[in-house]
């Protein structure tokens, strides 16, 4: 199989980075997008210990992996936040309707070690809100008090929202959701680390992947930040960005994710840079500000429509590297990586990290040495065992990492506590699926 060979980016920290492309690939049946190969250009794995091997084509240096312990605690309107070393981190209360603190959701300063926020125990779920959710501890929601709406307040230490809507209901991860899904195209502000490698001196603005009819839906729809693998796009933009197998051409390839997601409520922003780890600040943080003045703009379509508590983050291959890099900004409540990671200094709440058993281009071992390092926030590892570098974009709903990625933020950002077995304890779904390997952490367990 022939490659063709990428740039690291300046600003990671890994070792031996090498981009690497399938000059052919496949997809597999089943949906979703339609190229299933690899990306081009896309990402070893880092946080491998210092004078780790030389990659192919890339030079041998000193990895790092992030340090445990870090604080997540972000403070919700009405709450604070309380963290120790070792332990789960608080799940700040956020405002319940008519701005009082939800009964239970206001944390200790700091928790007992290895315990749980907010003054549950283990396995225990929140206090309830007299009008609002609680904060609970770390994946857990807090439970809709009596009185009325449910607030968008903080399920896994969010900062409070100004969206007052309906507490969400469970759903299906492996299949469509129940929204019509809209996408607002080119639109936000022009960010990017140029020059790019599909568009050159082109700066790119966003994609939106959105329910239809956001004033109509009645809830608060959480905020995701899509970050592209190298060279790769949320959907082709042509003339630059196509889908051609004949010509060797992949980027746009995953259209089937946005759209999965969006369909179950999530507003997705995608920068269409196809460099996301690169920049100060990074595209897709850039594309995140704009977003959450939209939120906050009576002219916007989306106003006071986003939870802008709960805000997860995932990528693809750099896409993931670059996800790892936006996780310390404290508005970051949830990540997931899917092929791709760097070292995280700093994060704010659960990780899901996703590998492929046959990929050659990301590779497993080095995905997990950065899952390892994760001690203080939840964290899972999970080998797709029939997937390469990108055919698992081919997999569609019913694929593991479709499957996962859907169930991981409906349990982390919509408070879906019953997707929450899909990860959670000893025998978790996925713990007993022939199609994955898995690790937890000691926080999953519980």
């Amino acid at each position: 199989m022939m490659y063709r060979r990428g740039i690291c980016s300046p600003k990671a920290t890994i070792v031996g980075c090498t981009f690497l492309l399938p000059a052919a690939c496949s997809s597999s049946s089943g949906g979703g997008s339609a190229a299933g190969g690899a990306r081009g250009g896309q990402i070893s794995t880092g946080g491998t210990a210092a004078g780790g091997s030389k990659g192919t084509g890339g030079a041998s240096g000193a990895g790092s992996s992030s340090s445990g312990g870090q604080v997540a605690g972000a403070t919700g309107s009405g709450g604070q936040a309380g963290h120790a070393t070792g332990g789960q981190m608080a799940g700040a209360a956020g405002s319940s309707q008519g701005g009082s603190t939800a009964s239970g959701g206001q944390s200790a300063g700091t928790t007992a070690s290895g315990g749980q926020a907010g003054g549950t125990t283990s396995g225990g779920t929140a206090g309830t809100g007299a009008g609002g959710q609680s904060g609970g501890d770390s994946g857990h929601a807090g439970s809709t008090g009596s009185g009325g709406q449910a607030g968008s307040t903080g399920i896994d230490g969010g900062a409070a929202s100004a969206c007052i809507g309906k507490a969400w209901p469970t759903a299906t991860p492996n299949a469509a959701g129940p929204f019509e899904v809209a996408t607002d195209k080119q639109i936000g502000p022009l960010a990017g680390y140029t020059p790019d490698p599909i568009y050159g001196d082109e700066q790119q603005r966003f994609n939106i992947y959105r329910p239809k009819d956001l004033s109509q839906s009645g809830y608060c729809h959480p905020i995701l930040v899509w970050a592209n693998g190298h060279t790769d796009n949320p959907e082709p933009n042509p003339p630059k960005c196509i889908v051609d197998a004949a010509t060797n051409k992949w980027c746009g390839t995953y259209p089937g994710l946005m759209n999965q997601l969006a369909s179950h409520g999530f507003v997705v922003i995608a920068s269409l840079s196809t460099t996301t780890s690169k920049g100060d600040p990074l595209p897709t943080i850039v594309g995140l500000n704009w977003l959450l003045g939209q939120a906050e703009d009576s002219t916007s379509p989306y106003y006071h429509h986003l939870d802008t508590a709960h805000i997860g983050a995932l990528g693809h291959s750099e896409g993931g590297m670059s996800t790892c890099m936006a996780a310390a900004d404290p508005r970051i409540t949830a990540i997931a990586t899917v092929s791709g990671t760097s070292a995280i200094s700093g994060l704010h709440g659960p990780a899901l990290f996703f590998c492929g058993e046959k990929d050659t281009v990301a590779k497993c071992a080095g995905i997990k040495t950065n899952y390892d390092t994760v001690k203080d926030q939840p964290a899972m590892f999970i080998d797709n065992l029939s997937a390469d570098h990108g055919s698992w974009t081919g997999e569609g709903p019913r694929g593991p990492d479709f499957t996962g990625l859907t169930a991981w933020f409906r349990a982390h950002l919509m408070g879906d506590t019953a997707n929450r077995k899909m990860f959670y304890g000893a025998s978790c779904t996925f713990c007993t699926d022939s199609r994955v390997k898995v690790e937890q952490n000691s926080l999953m367990t519980q």
